[in-house]
């Protein structure tokens, strides 16, 4: 079995990959690339692709950069995504050459700390042998809104209503709502102020990159202006949905740091339901802080789930593998 392996700009690779994977029962595929490549590799980022003797694409991944705040340093992680193999090949030997020549040229570069993703089980076992380790684990929580029947939506209300109760040290946030069509997204790029936690920055195409057909009529934007300041919000939460079944998800959550988590949800509660919204669901680190926070603001955890897998690459990445603990993230951060 022989394949040649060459890392290069998938834009101008773009229908040999596209037909790899149309031909591999990823119709979706070709509509994400044409919405996220473009700005991924604008950004520095890249694809890997492996040719047989024929010249035909058999195998691809990419690797995009992306940002973040780390305590007082700026970080890149290097988010390795839709790694495919076409079955002829899916055996150990190629994933695992075309995953190390990857991670080996990522290196090269210098300019990336850490390079991290949430693969499948099977691509897991792979990378698991080219040095990367689990880190953490991808989860869904899910908060209940609503109901469509009374009794079951008034026990709903009584549960917030024995939230309040239990946080009464939070009051509910006078967010106002926005629909995104109409918010600059500017405001919420970098993240705001000094935290020890990592924290992504998001740049517009971030948006349109994870989030099909972002600003649809369905996305709004939850913000809470900073006392008056005419300038950026000091939080802002995305919120897609509700989708037919009233499952709403959340996005994004941008906040001044200790500005606490439950009090935004509180204060999200009632614009969510007053929307329909019947469960708002986000996923995020099961083992960090922010995941606590959420647990504490009325989340539950659910059994959807994937693991964080990682590798360093300088010693800044290290230092940001141990501290899993600390990420805040969503999956508009991952390859969810």
């Amino acid at each position: 079995m022989e394949f040649t392996i060459t890392a290069v700009n998938p834009l101008e690779h773009e229908k040999d990959i596209k037909r790899l994977f149309v031909t591999h029962e990823r119709p979706e595929f070709p509509s994400f690339f044409d919405r996220a490549y473009p700005a991924g590799v604008q950004a520095g980022g890249g694809s890997w692709v492996g040719r047989d003797r024929a010249g035909q694409v058999v195998m691809h991944v990419a690797c995009f950069p992306q940002r973040f705040r780390f305590g007082q340093r700026e970080v890149v992680g290097g988010l390795m995504m839709n790694a495919l193999v076409a079955r002829p090949y899916r055996s150990f030997f190629p994933a695992h050459s075309l995953i190390r020549r990857a991670k080996g040229d990522t290196k090269a570069r210098g300019d990336i700390d850490f390079v991290y993703t949430d693969p499948n089980d099977q691509a897991k076992a792979v990378m698991d042998m080219c040095g990367f380790a689990r880190v953490g684990t991808l989860r869904r929580y899910t908060l209940p809104l609503g109901d469509r029947r009374r009794l079951v939506d008034g026990a709903i209300r009584l549960f917030h209503a024995g939230a309040r109760v239990v946080t009464w040290g939070w009051r509910g946030a006078a967010l106002v709502g926005h629909p995104a069509a109409e918010v600059s997204t500017a405001g919420f790029e970098a993240p705001s102020g000094d935290s020890p936690r990592l924290r992504p920055y998001h740049s517009g195409a971030r948006y349109t990159m994870r989030m099909e057909g972002y600003p649809s009529a369905s996305d709004w934007w939850f913000t809470l202006p900073r006392n008056g300041d005419g300038g950026a919000p000091a939080a802002g939460l995305l919120v897609r949905g509700p989708h037919s079944s009233g499952v709403m998800d959340l996005q994004v959550v941008y906040r001044d740091p200790g500005l606490p988590l439950g009090g935004l949800i509180r204060g999200l509660v009632e614009r969510l339901r007053a929307k329909g919204g019947t469960r708002l669901q986000v996923w995020t680190v099961a083992e960090s802080r922010f995941a606590a926070e959420l647990r504490r603001a009325g989340f539950v955890p659910r059994e959807e789930a994937a693991s964080i897998v990682a590798t360093a690459l300088t010693a800044t990445g290290e230092a940001v593998l141990r501290s899993v603990h600390l990420w805040e993230i969503t999956s508009l951060d991952c390859d969810r």
